[in-house]
């Protein structure tokens, strides 16, 4: 059965996913034969149009007269050539008019009785004709009309303007096709058997059958004439022509789809990759940096912001304590987008699997880098490099606070005992921890080597901290960037490859199934 429905899907695919795609003009004439299969169906499949096509003075117009059994056709000297188509309709009512009116064939005249019923019979103007006008209407009507005979003789059969025109596409409609070596009664009967063993060469065998036929004598008319009424009978015609009018168009756009490559990036060398274009190895080693800051400030007893008081000022002092909002970290710069949108296109043209290149391979992934460039900035940026204050830095520097108070007290109290020395002031009793330590020497000493082990125990600490926090950056960095590439790079880049390859599929499929129908036709010697 015919697959007119996949056929028109096959249209309706090439114009809604073509554009991009396929060129400009395919798309175009693929929505024009799609509404030429609409106009043609509405006219029903009650009539079936066969139009003879050849050169000059193969004739067309005298077999015409033989198949109709009337001089329907002017034949001879009198009219070398055919200067307008000519529609001989079905004898009683068959509603031609409208069908005839479509085609744009406006001389008509009615066959006698026990012409085929349901056939109308077009001849046409020579294709090979010198007048322009008398070409181009030829070829119009010979895409439009549902079958084909194709009429050469002995001495034109093997002319290239034949093979490379009315019979150059016509093997996508070797169902609708019949080819007729004319004249034979001008051969013997040796030589009409090498000439058709030589035009069944020049065509493809496994479409196309060679009928032979002389209008002069009558030979082999009775033959065609029962394929056309078959044809006719058959009410198929119609549905085969517009199939095989899809199938060339198919073949075309074949040709532009190659299959796309999946991508296959290699995870690690991408984020690596993206990590280097968007400047994410500073922003990290900013994290690091900010963290330390923040931290050395944060364990900084109040003694320590007491001290700083004249070098930061007092606004800088209260932020040190807690009190105001802390100065933002530095901006990081954005990082350059065309860098990215180099970096990335050229990242995933080296990840691609090797296979069929696409012409529109570098487009897709040069327009994907594009849009997704700018998210892959942003997803560097909103990743914040300034740690949340932990509750560790607040004990650290109230620990640091109390033994500074105590190196303190101690100082202050040696101080003191050395200058009532100096100035020979009666002796201050001086406490003793033990009988060789004053607890003024005690707690100056041990205050100073507590606070020397509480700093380097901090250090440690935010050294660790430091850490942490960078690796902990790193990673919503790299989990934001890979969230990007797949969401604005490889899901999209997988989209088109499944658009793509689903409009091959429906090439393919009107492809196949005209061209396996046809060499079944042609094998079960069917109905053309």
């Amino acid at each position: 059965m015919t697959d007119l429905g996949g056929a028109v899907r096959a249209l309706d695919a090439i114009a809604q996913l073509g554009p991009g795609r396929l060129p400009a003009e395919l798309v175009a004439e693929a929505e024009r034969r799609r509404a030429s299969i609409d106009e043609r169906i509405a006219l029903g499949d009650g009539l079936t149009v066969v139009a003879l096509v050849g050169g000059t003075g193969v004739g067309k117009s005298a077999l015409v007269n033989r198949l109709v059994g009337a001089q329907v056709a002017t034949e001879g000297v009198r009219r070398p050539t055919t200067s307008w188509p000519v529609a001989v309709v079905p004898p009683g009512d068959a509603p031609t008019s409208a069908l005839l009116d479509w085609l744009r064939i406006d001389e008509r005249v009615r066959a006698p009785e026990g012409f085929p019923e349901g056939l109308v019979l077009i001849d046409l103007p020579d294709h090979d004709s010198v007048v322009p006008r008398n070409r181009e209407t030829a070829a119009r009507l010979s895409e439009r009309v549902d079958g084909l005979v194709v009429v050469v003789d002995p001495v034109k059969y093997a002319r290239a303007d034949l093979h490379d025109g009315p019979l150059a596409a016509l093997t996508d409609h070797a169902e609708v096709v019949t080819v007729v070596l004319n004249r034979i009664d001008e051969l013997h009967p040796d030589d009409v058997e090498r000439c058709v063993a030589d035009l069944t060469q020049r065509l493809d065998p496994r479409a196309f059958e060679v009928l032979t036929t002389s209008a002069a004598t009558g030979s082999g008319i009775d033959g065609l004439r029962a394929r056309l009424r078959d044809l006719a009978a058959s009410r198929t015609a119609a549905h085969r022509r517009l199939v095989g009018d899809v199938a060339v168009l198919a073949r075309r756009a074949a040709d532009h789809l190659t299959a796309l490559p999946e991508l296959v990036p290699d995870t690690a060398s991408l984020l690596e990759a993206l990590m280097d274009a968007t400047d994410a190895h500073r922003v990290v080693a900013e994290a690091e940096t900010t963290y330390r800051r923040d931290a050395r400030r944060g364990v900084r007893s109040p003694l320590g912001r007491l001290v700083l008081l004249p070098v930061r000022g007092v606004g800088g002092v209260a932020r040190s304590f807690g009190i105001g909002e802390a100065k933002p970290a530095k901006d990081t710069s954005r990082p350059s987008v065309a860098r990215i949108e180099t970096v990335l296109a050229g990242e995933l043209r080296l990840q691609r699997t090797t296979g069929a290149t696409h012409a529109m391979l570098g487009t897709t992934i040069a327009e994907l880098a594009s849009r997704g460039a700018p998210a892959l900035a942003d997803a560097v940026g909103a990743v914040g490099v300034r740690p949340r204050p932990r509750r560790w830095w607040r004990a650290a520097s109230a620990v640091r606070g109390i033994v500074e108070a105590v190196a303190s007290v101690g100082f202050v109290w040696l101080v003191l005992l050395g200058l009532a020395d100096w100035l020979q002031l009666p002796e201050i009793p001086t406490p003793q921890l033990t009988e060789a330590l004053t607890w003024p020497t005690a707690l100056f000493v041990g205050g100073v080597l507590v606070r020397v082990l509480i700093g380097i125990l901090t250090r440690v600490v935010i050294s660790a901290g430091a850490r942490r926090h960078r690796d902990r950056v790193a990673r919503e960095i790299r989990t934001g960037l890979e969230a990007v590439t797949e969401q604005r790079l490889l899901a999209p880049y997988q989209q088109e490859v499944d658009r793509h390859e689903r409009l091959r599929a429906m090439v393919h499929h009107a492809i196949d199934h005209d061209h396996q129908a046809g060499v079944q036709a042609h094998a079960t010697g069917g109905s053309p």
